[in-house]
């Protein structure tokens, strides 16, 4: 499963779904700090920053999210965050 987190609030609502079944974290930039970066890889999370920064109250952007993480994800089980 993948996640889209686009906030600080987003990623920690999901700390809880985050287990040996997330194969990956696709983020806005600069969301992840560099050891939650390594802290995600070591679980063997992959972090992917988004090539843009998502406004998550805009319902077009997170539609545009989703179809990019779609279209360039392996895993295509996806969990995005929601306001």
């Amino acid at each position: 499963m993948v996640l889209i987190i686009f906030t600080r609030e987003g990623l920690e609502a999901f700390q809880a779904e985050i287990s040996d079944d997330i194969s990956a974290i696709w983020h806005n930039p600069k969301l992840l700090t560099e050891a939650e970066i390594n802290q995600f890889k070591s679980q063997g999370i992959n972090c992917v920053e988004l090539p843009q920064m998502i406004d998550v109250e805009n319902n077009k952007s997170t539609l545009w999210a989703l179809e990019y993480v779609e279209k360039n994800s392996q895993d295509q089980e996806i969990m995005i965050e929601c306001p």
